[in-house]
């Protein structure tokens, strides 16, 4: 339902208020299509919420946002409806029922940032707080990534493309970082600290912490029983979270640096899950084989090397990869009609992960290895080895057959 109903304020112009169930927005926006769905995306937002905490429906009873979205964030300020005692946010900020949300750039990222600071809304009355700050942006950050608008609003949505998502720039800032090799440690993601709302990037990592959290049914499970805490902001919530997880432990600690080497637009979290049925032994320098799936990610070969190991690694086979504009029928060299990455598409690809980050606030990096039909490669550091076919990894799922990988030392 959209009404307009005059604001009294201290200056003379009326402002807009749109009414829905769960929220109430008060702007100075002129009446656009996306900006007078926004309380229809909010309604459509929340049971989506409360499904995916598992909560019941009637959490929200009685529960109603106060959402001022602002063109003019002065004007607001000279009206008395931005309380002095709130700190100078550049973008948004959530107090109580009420919250501030600055319009953006585009209708996307405007309609992801009052639904940001709505979530926060919804976890401070429905989990009894935020969390501290890991959780607070991440849950909220991955609550407002969304696909559609209006009723028809999805939520969480990995975006598809950029063009989908104008000025959000999450995945140019992980781009970056992964060129500079500046990407933090998971452990430095969740012990942060600082204020998030002056600094966008903060919002980038522990949104990909929390993506990574949903990928994995354990860690999901973690996540909602964590919101049950959301209470204490202090580092005994993550201290216990932690622990549950047994982080850094080395199936998480690889999984975290396996997914920012390629996180991108329109990542299939569930085909790029990296299984981990126990912790690898370090390799016995027996030659090994293993079998990979084109249609997932990349794929644990079950040991870890040393430092200075050289291995020699032989793959055969033959597999299939996308169905349009054509299907591509490879073998482990690729097809070099079409790349990814700098290499031919198709190609059977070694990561060796390091197994230790300790002592460090960023990640030393993914030794990723073209292996085609056969290679060699030296281990840099104490690493897991897993094996994919390369293949962007939002395009895994019309992909088919696999291929064999044999590996043996090399002295």
């Amino acid at each position: 339902m959209l009404t307009i109903v005059p604001v009294v304020g201290r200056a003379d112009a009326p402002l807009r208020t749109l009414n829905g169930r769960y929220a109430e927005i008060v702007t100075d926006l002129p009446s656009t299509p996306a900006t007078d769905a926004l309380p229809a995306a909010i309604d459509a937002a929340v049971p989506q919420w409360i499904r995916f905490w598992r909560r019941p429906a009637a959490c929200v009873d009685g529960w109603k946002m106060t959402v001022y979205l602002m063109g003019d964030k002065s004007d607001f300020e000279r009206r008395g409806l931005i309380p002095a005692t709130l700190p100078d946010f550049p973008h948004g900020f959530q107090m109580g029922d009420q919250a501030w949300a600055v319009a953006q750039r585009s209708d996307y990222f405007t309609r992801h940032l009052v639904l940001h600071e709505t979530f926060h809304g919804f976890a401070a009355h429905v989990f009894g707080g935020v969390g501290p700050n890991w959780f607070a942006e991440g849950t909220a950050e991955m609550m407002a990534t969304h696909k559609g608008s209006g009723a028809a609003i999805r939520v969480p949505s990995i975006p598809a493309d950029r063009q989908s998502v104008p000025f959000w720039g999450r995945f140019k800032l992980i781009s970056q970082r992964r060129d500079e090799q500046r990407m933090p440690t998971l452990e430095t993601v969740l012990r942060r600290r600082d204020l998030f709302y002056r600094n966008v990037e903060p919002y980038a990592w522990s949104w990909s912490a929390v993506v990574m959290m949903t990928m994995y049914p354990e860690y999901l499970q973690a996540l909602i029983e964590a919101s049950q805490r959301a209470p204490d902001r202090s580092y005994s919530f993550t201290r216990e979270f932690q622990e549950k997880l047994a982080v850094p432990g080395p199936a998480m600690q690889a999984r975290w640096q396996l997914l920012l080497s390629e996180f991108d637009y329109g990542y299939d979290t569930r085909r790029n899950r990296v299984d981990w049925p126990a912790d690898p032994p370090e390799w016995d320098r027996q030659p090994g084989r293993v079998r990979i799936a084109a249609q997932r990610g990349w794929q644990l070969a079950g040991v870890w090397v040393t430092a200075g190991t050289k291995l020699r690694l032989t793959a055969s086979g033959r597999y299939s990869l996308g169905e349009t504009p054509r299907r591509w029928v490879c073998e482990p060299q690729g097809v070099t009609v079409r790349y990814h990455r700098g290499r031919p598409l198709g190609m059977v690809l070694a990561a060796l992960v390091p197994r230790d980050v300790s002592g460090s606030e960023t990640l030393p990096g993914v030794q990723i290895e073209a292996i085609g039909r056969q290679a060699t490669i030296t281990a840099k550091r104490d690493s897991w080895l897993l094996l994919r076919i390369g293949d962007d990894p939002a395009a895994l799922a019309d992909n088919s057959g696999v291929t064999t990988v044999n590996f043996q030392i090399r002295e």
